[in-house]
């Protein structure tokens, strides 16, 4: 089968099954109410598991393997032009965009629509959006630092111990700091690598787990996650900002990969770039545009640890 088979079979799907205002969303709702949860998959064009995942729990719903015993759910592929053509972006990087009003770019226009959906719910109680990475198989929690409930909910559903809490002004026009802004708990996970098999489980676990957070389904419908004693949050201190020729200068650079203060870690047209202080690098890109409003994060790395309970 053509590599673009798959994208095109997926694409068909969400088009044919689509059910509300926004299109490429499906909406299922159980005969009692209770809470709205929203799952996105493909903001980013080139990242497979989170739509795949949502094909597969789609078809478990159908299916009548998971029951939705209240609430409501909704499957959101959230660029689809990237998606089909296996891009991370087409004008600009979507979940970049939500700041701004942008009705020029392909990526504004579905950012605007995204937007006016999430205003027509004042319910809607928890957003996962689903992402994954260019290098290495990291699976990591991401959401806004200081934002506790976002911290929470990945504790309740995740047994990632890999974080990243971002600062806003590092990482702006998120589509979970967009949600924040309509009271909605927003989480990032990244499940894997881009062509990793277990990222559609991944996936697929955490959603499940997020229903059964808010009752949606039974508790026992979840896969049993791992208490964490403590995990790893890497806190941005700044953006990598590529120019034109972007390139990292270490060999397998990776997430955790450790920068001593003055040390050149890559370079562009610009000149330079170069460590303002010990710091960790986090979701470094494989390839980088200069287009692209970051090519990873510089970090400081915090050790949470939790009590057990007696």
């Amino acid at each position: 089968m053509n590599a673009e088979e798959p994208r095109k079979e997926t694409l068909k799907y969400f088009q044919k099954q689509s059910n509300c205002e926004l299109t490429h969303c499906i909406e299922v709702a159980a005969d009692r109410d209770g809470e709205h949860v929203v799952f996105v998959g493909g903001a980013h064009g080139n990242e497979p598991a989170g739509v795949e995942a949502m094909v597969a729990f789609h078809r478990r719903l159908q299916s009548a393997e998971i029951k939705l015993v209240r609430g409501k759910v909704s499957l959101l592929l959230g660029n689809p032009e990237a998606y089909q053509k296996n891009r991370r972006y087409v004008d600009r990087d979507l979940n970049r965009s939500f700041g701004d009003i942008d009705g020029l770019s392909l990526e504004g226009r579905r950012d605007s629509e995204i937007r006016q959906y999430l205003d027509l719910y004042d319910y809607i109680s928890a957003l996962l959006d689903l992402h994954s990475v260019s290098i290495g198989e990291f699976k990591i929690c991401v959401y806004e630092k200081d934002k506790a409930q976002s911290l929470d909910l990945a504790m309740a559903i995740s047994d990632i111990p890999l974080h990243f809490a971002y600062h806003p002004e590092h990482m702006p026009g998120t589509l979970i700091e967009a949600a924040g802004k309509h009271h909605i708990s927003g989480l990032i996970v990244e499940c894997g690598n881009h062509q990793s098999e277990q990222g559609v489980n991944t996936a697929l676990d955490h959603m499940q787990a997020m229903l059964a957070q808010y009752q949606l389904i039974h508790k026992e419908e979840r896969i049993p996650k791992k208490d964490l004693a403590a995990v790893e949050q890497y806190e941005s201190i700044s953006a990598i900002q590529p120019g034109s020729n972007f390139s990292f200068l270490i060999k397998d650079v990776a997430t955790g990969t450790r920068l001593e203060k003055g040390q050149v870690f890559a370079q562009d047209d610009t000149g330079e770039h170069v460590a303002p202080q010990d710091c960790y690098i986090m979701a470094p890109s494989r390839i980088v545009k200069s287009t692209d409003y970051d090519a990873g994060f510089l970090c400081r790395l915090n050790q949470i640890r939790f009590s057990s309970t007696p």
